[in-house]
């Protein structure tokens, strides 16, 4: 049995590999990541630049109560704050299209009767799938930890201690459950869909609904708060209709919980760490991928265009 999982994970992770969505998702991240800690160097020059002219024109005129260096409070990882709405947005769609093309291959091109054909079982088969697909997110999530780590480390000019070291790895690990997560809703429209084109639609119409419809209406008392990656503690106005509405839906948004958590990892600005939606998300996506190979019917037609 693990024998057949292997191999099917094996090959599967090799063939995402192969593919050119895999090395544009893998170009796309890097340069993300890349992206992320320039924009944090250059808000950290110019600001520390203005600091610098601030001081010096108040040393001029004799104020001798100077203000403290705004950076000096602030964590490194701070740089790649931005690496939360990267991954929130272009790494979950990339995960669907990842997720979709990893059992659409085999039903396009008219082979999963062949493969059923023999001693490989469905759970057996759709597990290999998905280890395959955690295999290929983990290395692009690796690689780019990797260039995280080592941009901030030529930022500063010295490498990060391990608890820095930690949460940076922590973050990537919890980008990597936030992406499987989408991969695992467009392997499971794959594998139940007559309808090739649908069965890319309904997964990217899920992901406009979980990283747009659901945090417009847990933080419209907050406009900015969708897309931006700091916390923002300014007094929004009361609405009873927002604030109920925050109430009931802001437990079950796993978008927002990943954002909290990226942002209490990266700035340091908070201990909210609400794991339990990603994790509940990712057990149900999980088995309904199960389930949805359990009814697969190889005696149907493979799947229409």
């Amino acid at each position: 049995m693990f024998f057949k999982i292997e191999t099917v994970a094996k090959n599967e992770t090799q063939s995402l590999i192969r593919q050119k969505t895999f090395a544009l998702m893998l170009a796309i991240f890097l340069f993300m990541a890349s992206f992320s800690a320039y924009i944090g160097w250059s808000t950290k020059n110019t600001i520390l630049s203005v600091y610098a002219q601030t001081v010096k024109e108040m040393t001029a005129q004799g104020i001798k109560e100077i203000p403290n260096n705004p950076f000096l409070s602030t964590p490194p990882l701070s740089i790649l704050k931005n690496m939360v709405v990267y991954v929130f947005l272009i790494g979950s769609l990339m995960a669907i299209i990842v997720g979709h093309s990893s059992f659409i291959r085999e039903r396009r091109a008219g082979v999963s009767k062949i493969i059923f054909s023999k001693s490989m079982g469905k759970w057996e088969f759709v597990l290999g799938k998905m280890s395959g697909i955690f295999l290929a997110l983990t290395i692009i999530n690796a690689i780019s930890f990797a260039l995280s780590f080592f941009s901030i480390t030529i930022i500063f000019s010295h490498l990060l201690s391990m608890p820095e070291t930690l949460k940076l790895l922590a973050f990537y690990g919890t980008s990597l459950l936030y992406m499987l997560i989408f991969a695992f809703i467009g392997l499971f429209f794959a594998i139940v869909s007559r309808s090739e084109s649908l069965s890319l639609l309904i997964p990217v119409v899920i992901w406009i609904f979980i990283s747009f419809v659901m945090p417009q209406l847990t933080s419209a008392l907050d406009p900015t708060a969708l897309l931006n990656p700091t916390s923002i503690q300014t007094p929004a106005p009361q609405n009873n209709f927002f604030q109920n509405a925050q109430s009931i839906i802001h437990p079950f948004s796993v978008s927002e919980s990943y954002k909290s958590i990226g942002r209490s990892l990266l700035q340091g600005d908070s201990n909210s760490y609400p794991f339990l939606p990603l994790i509940a998300y990712l057990i149900v996506v999980t088995g309904s991928c199960f389930y949805g190979m359990g009814k697969f019917n190889i005696c149907e037609a493979e799947i229409d265009q």
